[in-house]
């Protein structure tokens, strides 16, 4: 019988070189998250529909892969990975002293029409600053960001601010409900304005012309967005998010991140209450990245309320926006094949561990009787940077030949006494 080769629509075969650059990006966000101090969790890939369906917003709930297991229960593939930490944190952290500090890594699925960077199962990972509130912990995420693009070489990126809350603030004194508030957020993000103006148009105290001001307005000066907020006679909480977005802005121009604030910027999942924000890069024509602050969502979930902050990147756009970029992603580790023909197996593990110590790649081979120049040929194509040849002469004198596949020079040399590859 035969079976369909092609993996499922919208799903991917990664193989190399690209897995092992896909790896690198994990390991290295794994390895920074951690030096700033955040814990790793690992959430279910199945969790119940209504944790997502509560509060993550028309795009998410049209999108998720959704079905009844053996038992009945309404279960999903999770969409993205903040419901499921506020969920654990309900369980396990809240009794715990404040911040609690966690990042995660692994895939997400949206059923979603695949196209370019754009798929139904993809790979995530990102970070959660549960229960502060101050401006430190919203820039404390742009910072991690700011050192992970640093450490993959990807230079050329710019982080889009704005704030929900100003949107909520006067969509609700337009006396627009909340639900309908989700639904024109949605719009604002699919950057579809007509149905935004559609909406606004069946609330008569409704101002379009506060949404044409927001949606035109764009500043990288903090002094143009006071300014700006003066001279729209903003109420006071509004100002008090303007001033907010404000101070974030400036300090990321300390901070040495190119960022800028558009205030008619929004994100699709609707249990953000604040600051967000978005990484943009001219690699790819989507984002690579985002985040912003939830101080609801938790007590949404039933717990009490308490304020939190995250982002989340996209390791599949990041690795695209990378190769567009021309970055070579990769471990920078030498490649080796191991050739032996003895059948001592003790001399050969010597040999491959004594190379492994001095952190080279080694691929053995058994090939007592498979012609060498075959095995060199299949090295070379690989792109393996040596081939390390046991033989029973070799193995009489403790002895290893090296052959370097960029120079053609070879070695023949002591075991005990290599220390690095010629």
């Amino acid at each position: 019988m035969s079976i369909q080769l092609e993996p499922v629509r919208g799903m991917r075969d990664i193989l190399p070189p690209d897995s092992e650059g896909i790896n690198t990006l994990l390991h290295a966000f794994q390895s920074l998250a951690e030096l700033y101090g955040y814990r790793y969790i690992i959430p279910p890939t199945v969790e119940l529909f209504k944790l997502f369906a509560i509060k993550s917003g028309p795009e998410i709930s049209k999108s998720m892969y959704v079905f009844s297991d053996k038992a009945g229960r309404e279960v999903c593939l999770r969409p993205e990975f903040t419901a499921s930490i506020a969920r654990i944190y309900l369980k396990y952290f809240r009794a715990e002293p404040k911040p609690i500090k966690v990042y995660y890594i692994g895939s997400a699925f949206r059923y979603e029409e695949p196209q370019f960077a754009r798929y139904r199962e993809f790979i995530q990972a990102g970070t959660e600053y549960i229960g502060d509130s101050s401006i430190y912990s919203d820039l404390e995420q742009l910072m991690l960001l700011r050192d992970y693009y640093s450490e993959i070489g990807l230079r050329d990126y710019t982080i889009k601010l704005g704030s929900v809350d100003i949107l909520r603030t006067l969509l609700s004194g337009w006396g627009i409900p909340e639900k309908v508030q989700d639904e024109i957020i949605h719009y604002l993000d699919k950057k579809l304005v007509d149905e935004v103006y559609k909406i606004l148009s069946e609330y008569p105290s409704a101002d379009k012309s506060f949404i044409d001001e927001l949606i035109s307005f764009r500043a990288e000066d903090p002094v143009k967005l006071l300014e700006f907020s003066k001279s729209m006679k903003f109420n006071g909480k509004i100002k008090e998010s303007v001033n907010k977005l404000s101070k974030i802005l400036e300090a990321t121009k300390k901070l040495g991140i190119r960022a800028y604030v558009d205030l008619g910027f929004a994100r699709g999942l609707a249990y953000y209450t604040g600051f967000i924000f978005e990484v943009m890069t001219p690699y790819i024509n989507v984002s690579i990245g985002g985040g912003g602050r939830y101080d609801t969502l938790i007590s949404l979930y039933g717990g009490p309320k308490t304020p939190g902050t995250g982002f989340s990147i996209g390791i599949d756009r990041t690795y695209l926006a990378l190769k567009e970029a021309g970055v070579k992603v990769g471990r920078a580790l030498k490649k080796c094949m191991l050739i032996a023909s003895i059948d001592d197996f003790a001399y050969i593990d010597r040999a491959a561990s004594k190379l492994r110590s001095m952190n080279t790649i080694v691929d053995v081979r058994h090939a007592p009787i498979v012609k060498l120049s075959d095995l060199i040929g299949q090295a070379s194509r690989r792109g393996y940077d040596y081939v390390v040849i046991i033989g029973e002469k070799e193995f009489s004198e403790g002895k290893l030949t090296i052959k370097n596949l960029s120079t053609k020079e070879q070695v023949t040399t002591e075991l005990d006494s290599l220390e690095v590859l010629p």
